[in-house]
């Protein structure tokens, strides 16, 4: 059986802490914009980067790997769910999915989902509501989790949440 080849990007960081402290570290590119969400990508600096081919990559493992690394802190585990909640979206990232063999990956893309319940968070309690009814089940009970999980949650995004499980419950 042949071994699928995967070129990934890694990138040196240099992380800003303060005026006396910078923090190298490399990782694959796509951790970068994680890193950026929480740090503030003014204060993330890429230094140098180079490629690398990993044999047979599992992109669920990279996945899981994202979830084990980051979410021992909130701050971590809200900037990852912002840019990676579930697993299509790395695959989208990297431009493969699951079980693809010999595909490139790595390249620079957007630094997020484009369309994705996530960005609901970013905007006012009334985008949130107009975007409510196109969730499926699971991604409504994500998006209330990671509202809960924001250093001051919104009780209008709450209320909007629950009207749609209501709306939702009087339809079936």
């Amino acid at each position: 059986m042949a071994k699928s080849l995967t070129t990934l990007t890694f990138v040196l960081l240099l992380i800003d802490r303060d005026a006396s402290t910078k923090i190298p570290v490399e990782v694959p590119d796509y951790e970068q914009s994680i890193l950026e969400e929480i740090y503030g990508e003014e204060l993330v600096f890429e230094h140098s980067s180079r490629e690398v081919e990993v044999e047979d990559f599992d992109v669920q493992k990279a996945f899981d790997g994202l979830v084990s690394k980051y979410q021992s802190t909130a701050e971590g585990d809200r900037a990852r769910k912002v840019l990676f909640p579930k697993l299509r979206d790395l695959e989208k990232r990297l431009g493969i999915k699951a079980g693809d063999e010999g595909k490139k990956a790595g390249k620079k893309a957007s630094k997020a989902p484009a369309e994705d319940q996530p960005s609901l968070l970013d905007g006012t309690v009334d985008d949130i509501t107009a975007g409510l009814a196109s969730l499926s089940d699971d991604e409504l009970n994500a998006l209330e989790a990671e509202e809960a999980a924001r250093e001051k949650p919104r009780k209008g995004v709450h209320g909007a949440i629950e009207a749609e499980r209501t709306a939702r419950a009087a339809n079936q």
